[in-house]
């Protein structure tokens, strides 16, 4: 089963990304948007896993939020990836201003590496993607709106729990179920 670890995020937050996504349509770009409901905080793509595997994964979760408290976090700008040129992917900014976020994804990473897992060798860049370009035809107007609502801001949310989910992707786009929650 294809699955990742993520922070569900505030009904509050996803109403605000969503109004702002469909200001964003405007910009007459084909984009593939996330739907409310679908929004989260991914922190480790686990892809294709066992069944059997989840009690490795609960393992490594639990080790994470060991000694972790609650924190919060700030959702917080607009962007693309790349940063230049046709945007590919677009995304809300997240504000870790302890820290404490980039801790416990280290954390994390350590944890699923010890289980067996690859660990990531990127460097963590705390982002929600709102959604993915399917064309460059007006791929400039959108870098234009996405320019002029860079500071937007969304909302704090207090992170509580760490949510291992099994995601199956279907033509209507992807179904997320919680498989395991592991609080902090």
């Amino acid at each position: 089963m294809r699955t990742f670890i993520a922070i569900e995020l505030d009904e509050a937050i996803r109403t605000r990304l969503a109004q702002t996504a469909e200001a964003l349509r405007g910009a007459g770009c084909k984009v593939r948007w996330v739907t409310p409901e679908r929004m989260h905080l991914t922190l480790k793509f686990l892809g294709e896993i066992e069944p059997a595997a989840l009690d490795a994964v609960a393992g490594a979760m639990a080790t994470a939020a060991a000694g972790a408290g609650a924190f919060e976090i700030q959702v917080a700008g607009l962007g693309a990836f790349p940063p230049r040129g046709a945007p590919r992917v677009v995304w809300a900014g997240v504000r870790d201003p302890e820290g404490q976020l980039a801790a416990l994804h280290g954390r994390l990473n350590e944890a699923l590496a010890a289980a067996g897992f690859e660990r990531e060798r990127r460097a963590f860049r705390a982002h929600l993607t709102l959604g993915r370009v399917k064309e460059r035809r007006g791929a400039e107007r959108l870098r234009r709106r996405l320019d002029e609502q860079a500071g937007g801001e969304f909302g704090i949310q207090e992170v509580r729990e760490l949510v291992c989910f099994r995601s199956e992707l279907s033509a209507h786009g992807p179904a997320y179920t919680p498989l395991r929650r592991q609080p902090l």
